[in-house]
This record gives C-alpha cells, sequence and structure tokens, in this order.
C-alpha cells in the first residue's frame, strides 16, 4: 500500500624557500639588478679559505641526531693551506646526520658548477651536499619554490686531510628533479636552479669527533642573486636554522603603491592554501567569550573569533599582540526577511588601516536557502568596500554549500560528535565528504568540539539536579576530533567554546590546558596542515589504527589515530606496542622520526613490498611521524619542539593528575553499583607513572616525564572505559540514558536506572505507531516530508515485509535517479517522517521506543536513518546505518519545557529502512 511518494528529477619563520617574482614587472626590476651587477654572464670562481680571523661562518642547521658543540672556532694552524682553518668539536648521540650550512651566495646551476671542500677528521664519515632551490617550479598549493639536496664526496681517511667534491651538479640536480616529477608532475623544472647553500654532514657516529674545514670553493660561479641575509647586510646566514633555511630574492614594492597607503600584512588563498604575508598558515582558532587577547595568544591561539564587530580597543590590542581577528565586517543594517531569518542590505563602510590585523571576514552562521541570496550580495559589497586588503570571506552553510561556496571563498564545517550516537570513524567520513558537496577545491576549516552538547546537557540537569552537569570534555576526544580533521585536509580549526577559558572550574582549567597542549602539537606540523596534500594512506597491523599521510615537496607527514566503537563517549586505552605501519610512496632516502613538542625521536624503519615500514614501539591513541631527507626541514622542526618541551611536558602532567583526581572521585561512586574488579590496580599503576614523571620532570628528562604522563591516561582510561562497558549493559542503545554518554555522570545513570525499576509506563500516547491502518495513521496526524533533490528520489509507504509485528510496517526508501551514478554525498535528509505531537509537561520523563531494520546498508550518507527527539534533536539522535536485523531503539528524555513532544525519522542517504511497533509513553513513579 502506497502512503506518499515524491519524485524529484608564525611568529618564526618556516622552512620554506621564497618564491622567485612571477609579475613581469618585478621580474624585469630584478633582471635589471643583475645586469648592472655583471654576474649574468661571468663566470669567476668563488673562495673561502678561512684565513681571516674572526667568528666561524659554518652555522649549525640541526640534524636527527642529538648533539652538542663543545667548540667552534677559527684557526690559525693545523690548515690545510696557508694559515687559517676553521675546526669543531662536538659531541654526538645515535642518529645519522648533523649539518652544518655556509652561505655562497645564489651561483646557478650550470654545467661548469662544481664544489669542493677539504676536510679532516678523527672519524671517517663527514659528506659534503649542497642545497638547490628551483625556483620556476613552484607547488601550487603554496606558491613557493620547490627544493632539492644534492649529496658529494663522503671523508673516508680519517686523520688525513682529504678533498670531497660535487661535480657535474645539473646532472645530479636532474635526477632529483626525477624524483620530485613522480611526487609534483611534469612541470617541475630545473631551469634557472641555483645554489642555496652548502652543506657539511658531520656525524661519525656516537661520541665526541674533532671537524677542521679548509679551502671551500665553487668553480664556474654565476651568482643569479643574493639571500635575504646578504641583501639585509649579514655576512653569513643566520644561526636559527628556520630562518636561514628560508632563503628568498630581494624583495620590490608593487607598482604604484606607497608605503604609508600599503596594508601591514598581505592575505590570499592560493587554491586551498591560506598564505599570510606569503607563507602557508594554519588557523589555530577559538570562539571569543570576553578573555583577555593576551591570554590567547599565550595559549597558542593565532585567530579569535568574535560573534560581532570589533570595537577599536581590541582591534588594537589584537594589533599590538599580532593575532588574528575574524568577525562581521562594520556598516552592517539588518531586517527581516521573509523566513524571519535576518536579511543583510547596506554595504559595509570603507575597511580602512584600523582593520589590519583582520584576517578574514564573517558572511554568518547556520546559514540556509533563505539567506542564501541576500549573503551572496553581501559578499559581492564586502569585497567592493575591501579592496585594499580582498581578504577572504568565511561562512557556515547549513545546506546549500556549492552555492555558499561560490558566494564565500572558505567553508567553516561544524558538527558535534561527544557524547552522541556518531561513531568517530563516521565523524571522520563525514567530515572528508562536506567538501564533495562544495565547489571543486573550495578550503574548509573544521570545528572541534570541546565541550559537551547543551542538549546533553539540559537533559542531565533535568535527570539529576544534585550535580552540576560537565562543562567539558576529555582531552583525548578534543585531540583526536583535531587529529581527525587535519588529516581530512581542513586548512584549519574552529575551537568551539560556549563559556570563557578564564573560569575557575576544573573542567575549565582541564579545557584550557588540553587547548594549549593541541597547540604546541598543531605549530609543529604547520607546514603539512597548511599546505599538504593527501597522499596514499598507511596500513597498520592494528584495524582500529588508520595512518593519513600528508605531503609537500620537502617531507611527508604521517598521522596514526586509533578510533574505537564507542570512543566518542569513553575511550578505550587505546594503546598498543610494537604497532607496525606501511607507508606507500615514500623516496628512498627518507628517515622516519616521530614528532612530539618535547623532541624528534628517530624511528625504526625499513624498506618492504609496498612502501616504508615504520614501527612504533608504544603507541598511544595518535602520534606524528615525520618523513624527510631534508636536513633543514628536521632542524627546523627539532629547533621548535625544543622550544616547548618542558611546558609541553607540565601539561600533560597536569592533565594526568585532573584525569586521576576525576576517575577516583568517581570510581568511589560506582564501586558499590558496577563491579570493575582491576580497578583499583589500574588507578595504583596510574599513581606509580606520575610519581615517575614528577621524578623525571625533576630531572630535566622532559620526554620520559611526558611518557609516562601518557601510561597513567592509559591506566586510567581503562578504569573508565570498563565501568563504562559496565553501564551499556541491558541498553537498547547507545543513547537509551543520557547520563551513559560519558564517564563523570555515570553515578547518575545508575541513579535513572534504579528509578526506572521502581516506575511504570503509561499506555501509547501516538496512534497509529503500529502502522497497520493508514487511515488511523493520517487520523492521528503522521507526517510525510520530502526535501527535493536532483540526484534522488523518495517515498513513504507501509508494507508486509517491513513488519516486526503484526501485518504491516513503515517503509522509507530512498534511490538514484541514475543508478549508475549515484551521488557519492547527500547534503540533506530527502524523506523524513515524523509522529504526531504529544503533550508534556515540564520535568516529565517520556520514553520513546520502536523497531526498526536496514535491511542493507545506507550510501551517501554516515548518519543512515536518523531516529530524532524533539526534546534534544540531532545532538542525542539514534543512527542505524547497516543491517543487523530487527534491532530495537530506547530513548529516555526529559521534557525542558511544557508543550508537544515528537519523534522523527530521517532517512539520510540512498537505501531503505523499516520501521515497527513506535510508541511514546510517560514514565511515572509508582
Amino acid at each position: 500500500m502506497l502512503l506518499f511518494r515524491n519524485v524529484a528529477g608564525s611568529d618564526q619563520p618556516w622552512p620554506w624557500p621564497m618564491r622567485l617574482p612571477r609579475h613581469p614587472t618585478a621580474f624585469a626590476a630584478t633582471l635589471v639588478l643583475l645586469l648592472a651587477a655583471g654576474t649574468v654572464h661571468a663566470q669567476t670562481a668563488w673562495r673561502e679559505g678561512f684565513e681571516a680571523a674572526g667568528p666561524p661562518t659554518w652555522r649549525q642547521a640541526g640534524g636527527d641526531a642529538p648533539f652538542r658543540v663543545l667548540q667552534h672556532q677559527r684557526l690559525q694552524q693545523d690548515a690545510h693551506s696557508g694559515s687559517g682553518c676553521e675546526w669543531l668539536r662536538l659531541e654526538t648521540a645515535s642518529g645519522s646526520c648533523v649539518y652544518m650550512a655556509h652561505d655562497v651566495g645564489r651561483p646557478a646551476v650550470i654545467d661548469d658548477l662544481a664544489v669542493s671542500v677539504w676536510v679532516r677528521s678523527d672519524h671517517p664519515g663527514t659528506q659534503l651536499a649542497v642545497r638547490i632551490v628551483l625556483p620556476r617550479s613552484t607547488d601550487p598549493r603554496t606558491g613557493r619554490g620547490l627544493t632539492a639536496v644534492v649529496f658529494g664526496d663522503r671523508y673516508s681517511d680519517a686523520g688525513r686531510w682529504q678533498q670531497l667534491h660535487i661535480e657535474k651538479l645539473s646532472r645530479l640536480l636532474e635526477r632529483e628533479v626525477h624524483l620530485l616529477r613522480t611526487q609534483f608532475g611534469s612541470g617541475v623544472d630545473s631551469r634557472e636552479a641555483c645554489v642555496d647553500a652548502v652543506l657539511l654532514n658531520v656525524y661519525s657516529g656516537q661520541g665526541m669527533s674533532n671537524v677542521w674545514v679548509d679551502d671551500l670553493e665553487l668553480t664556474g660561479y654565476v651568482n643569479v642573486g643574493q639571500s635575504q641575509d646578504a641583501a639585509s647586510g649579514s655576512t653569513g646566514p643566520t644561526s636559527n636554522p628556520a630562518a636561514w633555511s628560508s632563503g628568498g630574492v630581494i624583495r620590490l614594492p608593487p607598482v604604484g603603491s606607497s608605503q604609508s597607503a600599503s596594508p601591514k600584512h598581505t592575505v590570499k588563498l592560493a587554491g586551498s592554501v591560506l598564505l599570510v604575508d606569503g607563507r602557508p598558515m594554519f588557523p589555530r582558532i577559538i570562539q571569543y567569550r570576553g578573555e583577555p587577547l593576551e591570554l590567547l595568544k599565550r595559549m597558542g591561539f593565532n585567530v579569535v573569533w568574535l560573534p560581532r564587530l570589533a570595537d577599536t580597543t581590541l582591534l588594537e590590542e589584537a594589533d599590538r599582540l599580532g593575532i588574528w581577528l575574524i568577525c562581521p565586517p562594520p556598516g552592517l543594517e539588518q531586517v527581516a526577511g521573509a523566513s524571519g531569518r535576518a536579511t543583510r542590505v547596506a554595504p559595509p563602510i570603507d575597511l580602512g588601516p584600523q582593520y589590519d590585523c583582520v584576517l578574514t571576514w564573517d558572511l554568518g552562521n547556520d546559514l540556509g536557502s533563505a539567506e542564501l541570496e541576500s549573503t551572496q550580495q553581501w559578499a559581492e559589497q564586502i569585497h567592493a568596500a575591501d579592496r585594499r586588503m580582498n581578504r577572504p570571506l568565511v561562512c557556515r552553510a547549513r545546506t546549500d554549500l556549492r552555492a555558499y561556496s561560490r558566494a564565500a571563498d572558505l567553508l567553516l564545517i561544524d558538527r558535534r560528535p561527544l557524547g552522541t550516537s556518531l561513531n568517530l570513524t563516521d565523524y571522520a567520513a563525514w567530515v572528508r565528504r562536506q567538501p564533495l558537496l562544495a565547489s571543486l577545491g573550495t578550503p574548509v576549516w573544521t570545528s572541534v568540539q570541546t565541550q559537551p552538547n547543551e542538549a546533553l546537557r539540559q537533559q542531565l540537569a533535568m535527570l539529576d539536579a544534585s550535580v552540576p552537569p560537565p562543562l567539558g570534555v576529555t582531552p583525548e576526544q578534543v585531540r583526536l576530533l583535531c587529529y581527525t580533521a587535519v588529516a581530512a585536509g581542513s586548512r584549519g580549526v574552529l575551537f568551539t567554546s560556549d563559556s570563557p577559558l578564564t573560569a575557575t572550574d576544573a573542567d575549565t582549567r582541564q579545557r584550557a590546558m588540553t587547548l594549549e597542549l593541541l597547540n604546541l602539537e598543531l605549530d609543529l606540523i604547520e607546514p603539512w596542515a597548511a599546505a599538504g596534500a593527501s597522499a596514499a594512506a598507511a596500513t597498520c597491523t592494528v584495524p582500529e589504527v588508520s595512518g593519513a599521510v600528508l605531503s609537500t615537496d620537502r617531507a611527508r607527514l604521517l598521522l596514526p589515530m586509533w578510533s574505537s566503537p564507542g570512543s566518542q563517549c569513553v575511550l578505550p586505552q587505546s594503546a598498543a606496542n610494537g604497532l607496525t605501519l606501511v607507508v606507500p610512496g615514500v623516496p628512498e632516502a627518507s628517515s622516519a622520526y616521530e614528532l612530539t613538542p618535547h623532541g624528534v625521536e628517530p624511528l625504526r624503519h625499513r624498506r618492504v613490498a609496498g612502501g616504508v615500514s615504520i614501527a612504533l614501539d608504544e603507541f598511544g591513541l595518535a602520534t606524528q611521524v615525520l618523513l624527510a631527507q631534508d636536513p633543514l626541514v628536521i632542524a627546523a622542526v627539532h629547533h621548535r619542539a625544543a622550544q616547548w618541551g618542558r611546558r609541553a611536558a607540565e601539561l600533560q602532567r597536569h592533565l594526568a593528575v585532573h584525569k586521576l583526581n576525576t576517575v577516583e572521585a568517581t570510581a568511589r561512586q560506582l564501586t558499590r553499583l558496577a563491579a570493575v574488579p582491576q580497578a583499583a590496580s589500574w588507578v595504583a599503576a596510574a599513581r606509580k607513572d606520575l610519581q615517575l614523571c614528577d621524578a623525571q620532570l625533576a630531572a630535566g628528562n622532559l620526554q620520559s616525564a611526558a611518557l609516562n604522563a601518557q601510561r597513567a591516561d592509559r591506566s586510567l582510561r581503562l578504569v573508565q572505559r570498563a565501568y563504562w562497558d559496565a553501564s551499556q549493559k541491558g541498553l537498547v542503545s547507545i543513547v537509551t540514558s543520557p547520563p551513559a554518554l560519558g564517564f563523570d555522570t555515570l553515578p547518575s545513570h545508575w541513579r535513572l536506572l534504579d528509578r526506572l525499576r521502581s516506575a511504570r509506563l503509561s499506555d501509547n500516547a501516538i496512534a497509529g505507531g503500529d502502522f497497520e491502518n493508514v487511515e488511523t495513521m493520517q487520523r492521528a496526524g503522521w507526517q510525510f516530508f520530502y526535501q527535493p533533490a536532483s540526484s534522488v528520489q523518495g517515498s513513504v509507504d507501509v508494507a508486509p515485509q517491513a513488519a516486526h509485528s503484526g501485518r504491516f510496517g513503515l517503509r522509507l526508501m530512498v534511490s538514484s535517479v541514475d543508478p549508475k551514478k549515484p551521488p557519492a554525498a547527500i547534503e540533506s535528509p530527502p524523506v523524513l517522517f515524523a509522529s504526531p505531537p504529544v503533550q508534556a509537561t515540564a520535568g516529565q520523563l517520556v520514553c520513546i521506543h520502536g523497531w526498526v531494520q536496514v535491511p542493507s546498508p545506507i550510501m551517501a550518507s554516515t548518519d543512515g536513518l536518523l531516529i530524532v527527539d524533539s526534546v534534544s534533536g540531532e545532538a542525542l539522535a539514534d543512527r542505524f546505518s547497516d543491517a543487523k536485523g530487527w534491532r530495537e531503539f530506547a530513548m529516555y528524555r526529559v521534557a525542558t519545557r511544557s508543550g508537544p513532544v515528537g519523534i522523527t525519522f530521517a532517512l539520510t542517504g540512498i537505501g531503505e529502512a523499516w520501521l515497527d511497533d513506535v510508541a511514546i509513553q510517560v514514565v511515572a513513579d509508582r
């Protein structure tokens, strides 16, 4: 029987080489400078004999081996020729490279160019190399030149002077270019390549070594420009490896501009990459709740999102601190549109220098079809008023993502999965699918939930008034959401915040420390998060671990993450020893390093069939693995990590102590309610690990301190998950009991169960829930809603195969208009079926239950069949997306206000779902 049917046809520069001028005028001006210098055609020899007294000119450029330079100076003895040479004594630990760098100008890589240097050491192993910039080959995501490192002779005659060479540089470079072309395509161009610096890998094994260097010479030298250091008057590379490796050419001001009229910064999009002052930026954004900007800056945020236009004081403070703002533009006037929502009608005022600290303009939040036309007009007006900086526009659209991506330059996608029925694996799929609904190439920012959903907090407060609902979620859950966004290719993250981070309660203090630690981790991987391209994913020996790979022209970043069912509520231990990942497509010379805010640790790796196998001896939840061969990248990451090691270890220790206190307090209440015999031993293990953490912190061993704090966390997660698993026994659905959606609220869950044991249920308050009679359903007020979409068609009917009991059940169906070309993602649920409303009074507990079957997996959506109650909405909705026979659903909800209570069934993707025996009953105490 057919019921209904509708058919619708940083402060520190990061090691990226600077971009050569592409504008014809700028290029011509640069060429004039080069011709005037007389260096374009004249080949000469460049030589440094180290004869002059003064400071040494070889500079530290990092490496993968921990090292200390004990002495480094110019000597007037022991030279290879003349009277002077340069000498260093260093102590090294386990690794493979320690690099020293020497500035040599910017000689062109031509057939005649050759490099040589004389070296003496008490150990063999020192190797000569050069770093080469390819100015005609730009990364389409960053707009910056590619680089290559070419290696030469290795020192072997210990105790004697030996000359190391690199000859036929152009031929060696072509081999490297071939490797780059396998990654970036045939457009990689070696023309106009130039040497950026000469390198020496002085690593010769663990222990102490001495190295003497003399007579560095380049023949066939054609200088094509100066580095920024040379242009600014410096006689050599900077001592900061990250800054030294940035390279560059002379910057020319834009034609027709004056310094006074120029903005302080440039902000633009190059493809999907946000460039700020020419460098890729990964926005770490916090919602503003009145905190001092200085505090937010100290916590590591580089952007603050304001709900309204910033006043003069806030603008001046942001400019002084160097922190970016996002806000609506000035001059906004609003009137009520036909939808009852605000419609923008007035153009903004001139956006002058006072707004130079604004990163992007906010077009609006929760936008739908009714606001589309006015938003498009508003975007045009903002662009016209912002000709001076022409900043990108950002918005969060609820629907019509493709249309909104034409009006805005950036889209914010927002979903809050913690404490819901949405598994984190499905959440990750949702984050990856959302860009498919926008215009091709539109950059996406993703919100990261840091607090429970307000609907859940309301239910917790109404169910158990004796306990205040929590203000935070666990640090590990926030970390997983953040890493999920980065791994999916999001170009920025917005940490959602409903209350100020300055509050003094324990939950807020934990939230603040969590975000500060996460910002340290994100800053470490900014080059890959801001501009990396998704590469082939890694495979793992543990099925629950996924390994996303982000690739740049100089390195790859692997992000292994552990995701288990139920992690959106309470995480399991999520840890393993001896975990192995295989990463495809890694260049043969790459090494592997684990990155933490405390340091850079070499990892065991080997080439196997299918890629490079990487061993993680101790893995917990998520980590960062760098795959690189460029010593400058490794050095820059190591330099950053060294800056934050103590603070990161202290934060991890504080978070572990907070968790220990919380777990002990909650477990004391749960001991008499649920049996977890191992809980006491797990808590004791956590205490022991924290004692070790404190001892290591006092001794200055930061990595060991952090590792022990992480081990304490893992033991405590075992306690939390064991009690949570015990609470799920007997529940028909993960969202049946709101207090069972987290660990801290489990005592309230057991009190709810005690109440239900002595309560009675009323008769079914809705007629027609057995779906046996269409006329009864129509009289009762069941409603069908169809949201038209060009690619799908939907229907609702009662059918015998959909019956759980009786003769008939309800069948919801969505199919593709063209079965050969089904959509990859569906934006809004095509089919919704709603129950008649039931009147309830505030504080009344109701039970919503029924039976559902999904005969085959629902495609093009991660939500499957959504069962949504009108009290809590989607935040506490139940989800069914796979075929597992008939399954019961049950949801206990407290009416937060007097009024109607109903239930809606939304089929969100392609497939069908069957429903039967649906009821809403009032829970009455006996």
